[in-house]
């Protein structure tokens, strides 16, 4: 494990820290080796996109089709939001994939429409093999806990993962891009979790796998960044520099027991 101060001039090996914030994808979640491809994830949930049109007497276009718009309107979305940073959001991606086949979303129950696509786990991507044991060790010793996903889908969506995967209860404050409007590394995104975790940045971790999201989004608004480098992912630091640098969750505690140790002191 490596420390990295930023050139800041800030000490962050002396602070108080009560909160940790995680980011899910690479960071929880262990995406190294998922057993079906995301244009084959779109084709499935296309599918049931058409069945609840069918349902409703809508005329649809072929699932696979459907797929290929919807992947298409996905990616469009993103470049989007990349522009300055606002979210994308599903339900956009899902209104222009529909309107390429003149179906108007606007005039469907969008929450029906959100819940049709049937989102839910990707086969083969599960939490790091520590992650529970580390979050145990972490409300143990007394550590509030956060998350901020970079997700195109509303948080409920994301849930259903974290509850399958046994890690919803251990954040009472999660957020998505796709509610807040904004995506990281923007700071309105960290200073809601902060809001709402009662926290100032000054005593907050942020811990994610991506440095121009996570790392230079956490720098930003005060908060000490941790930058998690798992051995499937080698991402290119550029100017955003962590405070650590972690290759597991595990190396987490070492650096709590520091943390811990200037509070108790």
């Amino acid at each position: 494990m490596s420390q990295r101060v930023v050139p800041r001039g800030a000490n962050r090996s002396d602070r108080r820290v009560t909160t940790l914030v995680f980011d899910l994808d690479d960071t929880l979640l262990d995406w190294s080796a998922p057993t079906v491809s995301w244009p084959d994830v779109q084709q499935e949930r296309a599918r049931h996109l058409v069945h609840y049109l069918a349902e409703l007497g809508v005329a649809a276009p072929p699932a696979r089709a459907l797929g290929e718009a919807l992947s298409a309107k996905i990616q469009e979305v993103w470049d989007e939001a990349r522009i300055d940073w606002t979210a994308a959001r599903l339900d956009d991606a899902l209104a222009r994939a529909l309107a390429v086949y003149g179906i108007d979303a606007g005039s469907l129950d969008g929450e029906a429409l959100l819940r049709a696509y049937r989102w839910e786990p990707i086969p083969g991507v599960v939490p790091f093999p520590d992650a529970h044991a580390v979050l145990d060790e972490l409300q143990r010793r007394g550590f509030r806990l956060g998350l901020i996903t970079n997700s195109f889908t509303p948080m409920w969506m994301r849930d259903i993962e974290l509850a399958a995967h046994g890690l919803l209860d251990y954040f009472p404050v999660r957020l998505s891009s796709g509610d807040v409007g904004y995506i990281k590394p923007h700071p309105a995104i960290f200073r809601r979790a902060l809001a709402l975790l009662g926290a100032s940045a000054a005593e907050a971790v942020y811990i994610g796998d991506r440095p121009a999201h996570d790392v230079a989004g956490a720098n930003e608004v005060g908060m000490i960044s941790v930058l998690m480098r798992p051995p499937h992912l080698d991402r290119e630091l550029g100017d955003a520099v962590p405070d650590y640098t972690i290759t597991s969750l595990s190396q987490l505690l070492p650096l709590a027991d520091a943390w811990s140790a200037v509070e108790a002191g």
